[in-house]
């Protein structure tokens, strides 16, 4: 059956933060879930049991779904080829299983990323932000980013550092944005190619590494500002204020 005409999720509408609906019939994992998505700012509702995450799908028209594939009552492949004959909501299965054929039958019915357990719930948010900002629906991020002597304006794909205008491509442009999102946070390359490069585009991560080596050199100058990211070895990148 064909996906109907779906109005879009009412939270940007409304002002309000992006709702994920939590399909786990784990009650640690569930609480564990909740607890990191709504420190995060999202708002959350929880399902225990594929039928009841069904219903709620498909009542609270949530912006994300996390749901586990191993469900009492029905099972996360029959939830999300369910979901997809009312929804193109973005479906995110959390799987135990690894296999890949496992994967492709997940995909095959209509899921949108997977995560095997045991996993990083830092990866997790970093995938959840991805699929959000590629769905549309997640638009909260600021116009303008500053930092002692750096001013970014977003929307205007503009990066002046004390003073000094940078001609930023567009990949290195967005690397910035997301280190300075977070600033004072390890950003793992994983995680950087997720929010630059999209999950869905395989690229070798040494592709960070010389983006990054290009930014230096773009901050770097008088005064110099390419000590501002900082290489957290075997891990990835931070970049630091200096107040």
């Amino acid at each position: 059956m064909a996906i109907q005409d779906r109005p879009q999720p009412k939270s940007a509408e409304r002002g309000e933060q992006p709702l994920i609906l939590i399909v786990e019939d784990d009650d640690n994992m569930r609480s564990l879930l909740g607890f990191n998505l709504e420190r995060r700012g999202f708002r959350t509702s929880q399902a225990a049991d594929g039928a009841e995450g069904l219903v709620q799908a498909r009542t609270l028209d949530p912006d994300l779904v996390l749901l586990d594939v191993m469900l009492p009552v029905l099972d996360g492949r029959e939830v999300c080829k369910a979901i997809r004959q009312h929804s193109d909501v973005p479906v995110m299965m959390l799987t135990a299983l690894d296999r890949e054929e496992d994967v492709v039958a997940g995909f095959g019915v209509g899921a949108d990323d997977f995560v095997s357990k045991p996993f990083s719930i830092r990866e997790l948010l970093a995938r959840i932000d991805a699929l959000l900002r590629r769905s549309g629906t997640r638009d909260d991020q600021p116009d303008r980013l500053t930092a002692p002597g750096l001013t970014i304006l977003v929307k205007e794909h503009r990066v002046v550092f004390h003073g000094r205008e940078l001609d930023l491509p567009p990949k290195e442009f967005q690397l910035l944005v997301t280190l300075v999102e977070r600033s004072g946070e390890v950003c793992t390359r994983s995680e950087l190619l997720d929010a630059v490069w999209g999950r869905d585009v395989v690229v070798d991560q040494r592709n960070v590494d010389v983006r990054i080596r290009w930014l230096r050199e773009q901050l770097a100058g008088e005064p110099d500002g390419s000590s501002l990211i900082q290489t957290v070895h075997g891990v990835g990148y931070r970049f630091t204020r200096q107040d």
